[in-house]
C-alpha cells in the first residue's frame, strides 16, 4: 500500500466550527498515563492512500514515528454532543517508524506508507486514535492513542495534556518537559549539536567546545584554530552560514542531511534536516 501527497493541513483555513486536538499552531504534547512526558505530537498534513482514502498524517520527531490517521479523529467539531465525544467513538490508522531499520528493530507488517515528502516507510503496526471530551479552555481536545504491532491487539500508550489533567485516575504532567523549540541532532562523528528551530530557520550549537580550524586567505595557506562551541545557520532557501566557515549550503535525502562549507561538510546521517521548508533542498 503506497501514500502519496494531498495537501498540506493548514489551520489558519479550518472553519471557526471545528478544532485540532492540540494547540493553534497543530502541536499537543503527549504523556504516559502516569503523566510522563514522552514527545510532541504535530499535524503534518493529509495523505492520500492508493485506496483513495484520504488521512491525516502526524509527527513525533524525538520518538522518529509517523502516524496516519482518520482524518474525522483530528479535524473534530467542537461541541459537546458531537457523537465523536459522547460515545468516545474510536479511529483507526496505522503507523511507522522514522528510523533506519539498521537502528530501529521494528517488524514489517508487509506493506509501506509514504510521507509527505514522498519517502516510503515499512509500517509497523495499527492504532487506535479516541476523542474523550473538551478542556475547560474549550478549544483542546482530551484523547488517547492505542498502539499495536502489526496483527497484535492495540494496547493504550499515549494521552494528550488535557485528558491527563481531566482523568481523575491520570497522574499530573510532570515537569520534565523540555523546551519544545530545542531538540539535538548527531553528526558522523557522533558530536551532539543543540537545535533551535522556528518557520524557515535552524540554528545547530555544538554541546561541547571543540577546535575549529579555519583557514586564512593568505599566501601561506595558514589556519586560525579556535577551542569553542561550533554554531551553524540553516535556512529554508538551502542556504547555511557560520563567523568561522562563511556561507554554504545544506540539503537532505533519505539517509539524512548535510551542511557543506567550501573548507568543511557536516554529514547527519539518519537525521531529519530541521528548517521546516515543505521539503525543499532534497539532495
Amino acid at each position: 500500500m503506497n501514500c502519496t501527497i494531498n495537501m498540506l493541513a493548514s489551520v489558519i483555513g479550518l472553519s471557526a466550527l471545528c478544532t485540532l486536538p492540540a494547540y493553534a499552531d497543530g502541536i499537543d504534547q503527549m504523556f504516559t498515563a502516569d503523566g510522563s512526558y514522552i514527545d510532541e505530537i504535530e499535524i503534518i498534513g493529509d495523505v492520500q492512500v492508493a485506496s483513495g482514502e484520504t488521512m491525516a498524517l502526524l509527527e513525533m520527531r524525538a520518538q522518529h514515528m509517523k502516524f496516519f490517521v482518520d482524518p474525522d479523529a483530528i479535524y473534530v467539531m467542537m461541541d459537546e454532543n458531537n457523537p465523536i465525544l459522547t460515545e468516545n467513538k474510536p479511529f483507526y490508522g496505522f503507523w511507522v517508524s522514522t528510523q533506519s531499520p539498521d537502528i530501529s528493530d521494528w517488524p514489517n507488517c508487509g506493506y509501506n506508507i509514504v510521507d509527505e515528502h514522498g519517502t516510503p516507510y515499512d509500517a509497523h503496526g495499527t492504532l487506535v486514535w479516541t476523542n474523550t471530551d473538551i478542556a475547560p479552555n474549550g478549544y483542546s481536545l482530551a484523547y488517547g492513542i492505542d498502539l499495536g504491532i502489526c496483527e497484535k491487539g492495540q494496547q493504550p500508550w499515549a494521552y494528550s495534556r488535557a485528558a491527563i489533567e481531566m482523568s481523575p485516575d491520570a497522574g499530573v504532567p510532570h515537569g520534565d518537559i523540555p523546551d519544545q523549540n530545542l531538540y539535538t541532532v548527531t553528526d558522523s562523528n557522533d558530536a551532539e549539536y543543540s537545535v533551535e528551530a522556528s518557520d524557515g530557520w535552524a540554528v545547530l550549537t555544538s554541546v561541547d567546545a571543540r577546535e575549529i580550524d579555519v583557514p586564512m586567505a593568505d599566501a601561506e595557506q595558514s589556519s586560525q584554530t579556535y577551542f569553542e562551541q561550533d554554531v551553524l545557520s540553516m535556512y529554508a532557501d538551502c542556504g547555511t552560514g557560520s563567523v568561522h566557515y562563511g556561507y554554504g549550503t545544506w540539503a537532505w535525502s533519505n539517509g539524512g542531511f548535510v551542511i557543506d562549507f567550501d573548507s568543511v561538510s557536516f554529514s547527519f546521517p539518519l537525521m531529519d534536516a530541521p528548517p521546516d521548508n515543505g521539503g525543499a533542498c532534497r539532495m
